[in-house]
């Protein structure tokens, strides 16, 4: 799946809601019906692709899997944690090399994703037509996986994540739904020393990054497209 797929599903997921109104409809034929059922756990899969960095050593760009739980807390209000796998790729920096060698790959590298967030749903406690659009927001924490080819000292250990999410729900029925949803997460890379070093023994060779003009830390964005299958049940 292209970055350009994957923007495509997030614009398509901001296109306006139907209104959350019931004014004019009669009850017994309402498009409206509560949701009764007010937990749930999800399957999913996607995409999360992203910016690897000004260097590209930043992981981004593959497939995930994962489970999620949802909880309603109040009215609209949904809590949500779950944690996904994402089998991403990045390249490998060698700072004291040659210019031309200084990044080799891509190489595979894991990221687990931990996260917990809050949703609201915008046509309240019910459905549209089995539909319930939400939007929410996102904190979590990354885990990387060691590369061993990697030797500058770079490394992904525990990032700090957040973003904003929107999504829609479908519900077959009260115990059966389908998602899709839309995220941006941010997270920070940590660049080592090596990066900004000139490497030695190389005439003229610049190093990595330039220190004049970039700082030892870059924010990087990751759009992902999730979607899912549901189980809603009573505790």
């Amino acid at each position: 799946m292209s970055k350009g797929y994957v923007a495509l599903a997030l614009a398509a997921l901001l296109l306006p809601v139907p209104a959350v109104g019931q004014v004019g409809h009669d009850p017994a034929h309402s498009p409206f019906h509560p949701i009764t059922v007010r937990t749930g756990v999800t399957l999913v899969g996607g995409y999360l692709a992203g910016s690897g960095g000004k260097v590209g050593v930043g992981p981004a760009d593959g497939y995930l899997a994962g489970l999620r739980y949802d909880m309603r807390l109040t009215g609209p209000t949904d809590l949500t944690v779950g944690v996904t796998w994402n089998r991403l790729q990045r390249m490998v920096p060698h700072p004291a090399a040659a210019p031309d060698a200084q990044l080799t790959g891509p190489v595979r590298q894991s990221v687990v994703i931990v996260e917990s967030g809050i949703s609201i749903l915008l046509t309240g406690d019910k459905t549209w037509k089995g539909l319930a659009p939400y939007l929410g927001a996102t904190l979590g924490l990354a885990f990387g996986q060691t590369v061993p080819a990697d030797s500058s000292g770079f490394r992904i250990r525990t990032k700090f994540l957040s973003g904003p999410h929107v999504g829609l729900r479908f519900y077959a029925s009260q115990a059966v739904f389908v998602r899709l949803e839309g995220r941006l997460l941010f997270w920070q890379l940590k660049y080592p020393t090596s990066f900004f070093e000139t490497p030695t023994g190389v005439p003229d060779a610049a190093p990595l990054l330039d220190p004049a003009v970039n700082s030892a830390s870059e924010w990087t964005a990751h759009p992902s497209l999730q979607i899912g299958l549901g189980f809603a049940f009573r505790l």
